[in-house]
């Protein structure tokens, strides 16, 4: 499946002449393989953001309901969340639905503190009693050049 989705890319690109099929390959194709690449790279940070947005939003959704933030991003499904979804960022660990959780201190001036993070790659959650944050627990930059445990999700 994926070299007939890189065929078709070369065919757009009008790289997928004979020699790409005869198992040669050019410079044409090598680029259009790091173009496939990097967009593949852009859909997976769209997804993590809308994703986060939809946790976001089940929060908000969940404190306004119960008068209470959640102890867990759990307590969220499958009243406000159908499931917590999973997160696919490679350069930040391996797939997971996972959540990592912090103690409160973690939180300094209301934003998440990245030198007490680990990293994870997981789903990030941490509150005290008037703010509560969910994030990508990934101390890595996302490709805005914003660090993924400041990236506000998109909902």
């Amino acid at each position: 499946m994926r070299r007939l989705s890189l065929l078709v890319l070369l065919a757009a690109a009008g790289l997928g002449g004979c020699a790409y099929l005869s198992g040669s390959r050019d410079v044409g194709s090598s680029d259009v393989e790091k173009a496939a690449s990097a967009d593949d790279a852009l859909v997976r940070e769209d997804r993590a953001r809308t994703d986060l947005g939809h946790i976001e939003n089940a929060l908000a959704e969940y404190v306004k309901a119960e008068k209470r933030i959640p102890a867990k991003v759990e307590d969220l499904v499958p009243k406000y969340l159908a499931e917590i979804p999973s997160l696919d960022l490679p350069e930040c660990g391996r797939e997971s639905n996972r959540v990592q959780y912090y103690p409160a201190d973690v939180l300094r001036d209301g934003r998440v503190d990245g030198t007490r993070l680990y990293g994870t790659g997981r789903w990030g959650y941490v509150h005290n009693s008037h703010r509560v944050v969910i994030f990508v627990d990934c101390l890595k930059n996302s490709s805005n050049g914003t660090p993924w445990y400041r990236v506000r999700g998109i909902y």
